[in-house]
C-alpha cells in the first residue's frame, strides 16, 4: 500500500509540472495571436498556477520524505539545491508576472508593449519550469 501512495504522490506531482510548464507555453502563445483576447486565459492560467505550485510543494515535500533527507555535500544534493533555487526563482517571476496580469484593465485593449512584457515574462516562466524538468531527470535517473 504504501507504494501504490507513493507512486500516486509523484504522478500528482509530474501532473502538477505538467499543468505549469503546459500553460506557460499556452499563455505564451496565447499573447502571441494578435486577433484575440489573451486576459480570460491569462487569468485562468494564473489560479491554475498557484494551485499547482501548492501541490508541487506538498509532493515534493512527500517525496523528499520517502527518499530521505538529501545530504547537500553529495551531487544528489546539490542538484536538488541547484532545482530548489530554480523553483524559487520561477516562484518570485511568477508572482511579478501574475501581478502584471491582475493589473490588466478590461476597459480598453491591450497595448503591444504590454503584450510584449507579457509574452517575455511567460516565455520566462516556460524556460525555468523546463530547466526545473531537466534538473528532476537528473535527480531520477543520475
Amino acid at each position: 500500500m504504501a507504494s501504490a501512495l507513493h507512486l500516486l504522490v509523484r504522478l500528482v506531482h509530474v501532473l502538477g509540472m505538467a499543468v505549469l510548464l503546459g500553460g506557460a507555453v499556452v499563455g505564451w502563445r496565447t499573447l502571441r495571436a494578435e486577433d484575440r483576447d489573451p486576459r480570460p486565459a491569462l487569468r485562468r492560467y494564473e489560479w491554475w498556477f498557484w494551485g499547482s505550485i501548492g501541490v508541487l510543494i506538498a509532493t515534493g515535500v512527500g517525496n523528499l520524505g520517502a527518499l530521505g533527507p538529501p545530504r547537500p555535500a553529495t551531487r544528489w544534493g546539490s542538484i536538488l539545491t541547484i532545482k530548489l533555487l530554480v523553483v524559487g526563482g520561477v516562484v518570485v517571476l511568477s508572482a511579478v508576472r501574475s501581478l502584471a496580469v491582475g493589473r490588466l484593465d478590461d476597459s480598453e485593449a491591450i497595448r503591444s508593449t504590454t503584450r510584449d512584457r507579457l509574452r517575455v515574462l511567460y516565455a520566462a516562466t516556460g524556460w525555468g519550469l523546463g530547466a526545473t524538468v531537466a534538473l528532476a531527470e537528473v535527480l531520477a535517473h543520475g
